[in-house]
């Protein structure tokens, strides 16, 4: 079958590998998209944690060998601690994702755990299906934030975490929404998802304040812009370091938190968050198209909303 290989930093390559048989309690996935985003571009230019030769492509969906349509949850556990006893996986000591740590979807066909398949309606496209696995991490940062209809929210980065905390907030009723980003596209989309505010950077204080990006810059511009007592979010990967004035978050009493990923349960609750994407927000790529894709977005272009390979179209 063919599948791109990442096979060193910014070296991404058309391969015929050997198709991967399920062994038991596995199935087999024919991949129809698999969504491209932050993670694939910043492992592709550091690869970091992947074993190499490496098959990226964590955000899943296709057809199962027995017809059904499915997404694929990625993350798997030791299955025995207390916390994938409690559906907390993210924080058991031996999580992976399947694309990081195992092969993923940039292939024709992949195989997963049984219990990874979440069925997809079939009114559920498969550019919107692209966004399941994004929104999935939105809505586990939703909840650690505590936020309601009352506050108000601000999110920096319209990428799928972006755009998936920003449904999430319109569906808790929050009248004040801000979403910051550089592209006009993106924020377009933000836009169209119920942000009350759109623009390249912050304007005012806000009560909870995501940043999805994780640059040294977006990290001090969350920071600021959260309120004293205010809740500030992290979920992006941009820089592994930042320098912070933690006297003035003592001061402010405001509360940081990190968001990693997600439970079972918030990934199946974003295939409703996905049914709010419009497909053509998503661009559909052929293999070599990919890496093209991630050099445009280590330069800094992130006109596309959403991008995804499609190995078998």
């Amino acid at each position: 079958m063919k599948a791109l290989v990442l096979e060193e930093s910014r070296a991404l390559r058309l391969r015929e590998i050997e198709a991967p048989e399920a062994r038991p309690g596995e199935a087999l996935v024919r991949v129809e998209v698999a969504g491209i985003g932050g993670s694939e571009y910043l492992g592709f230019a550091n690869p970091g944690i992947r074993p190499l030769p490496n098959v990226m492509g964590h955000s899943i969906a296709g057809i199962a060998a027995d017809g059904r349509r499915v997404a694929v949850n990625p993350l798997r556990g030791c299955g025995v601690c207390a916390a994938c006893l409690a559906d907390l996986v993210q924080l058991c000591d031996s999580w992976s994702l399947i694309g990081v740590q195992s092969d993923g979807g940039f292939a024709q066909v992949v195989s997963v755990p049984l219990e990874s398949l979440v069925e997809l309606p079939n009114d559920l496209s498969w550019e919107q299906a692209a966004f399941v696995e994004p929104f999935a991490n939105s809505v586990n940062a939703w909840e650690i934030s505590g936020a309601g209809s009352s506050d108000r929210i601000a999110v920096i980065g319209a990428g799928g975490l972006g755009l998936g905390l920003t449904a999430c907030a319109a569906e808790a009723g929050c009248e004040t929404l801000a979403v910051c980003d550089l592209s006009p596209t993106r924020l377009q989309a933000a836009r169209d998802l119920g942000a009350s505010y759109v623009g390249e950077a912050l304007d005012g204080r806000y009560d909870v304040v995501f940043d999805t990006v994780g640059s040294a810059d977006t990290r001090q511009m969350a920071l600021e812009a959260t309120h004293s007592g205010g809740h500030c979010v992290f979920l992006g990967f941009a820089s592994a370091l930042t320098e912070i004035d933690i006297s003035a978050v003592i001061r402010q009493q405001k509360r940081l938190s990190g968001a990693f990923v997600y439970s079972a349960r918030q990934f199946s609750k974003a295939l409703d968050l996905a049914r709010l994407c419009h497909r053509d927000w998503v661009r559909n790529l052929s293999f070599d198209a990919v890496a093209p894709l991630l050099e445009g977005y280590l330069a800094g272009d992130f006109s596309v909303v959403r991008a995804a390979l499609r190995p078998n179209a």
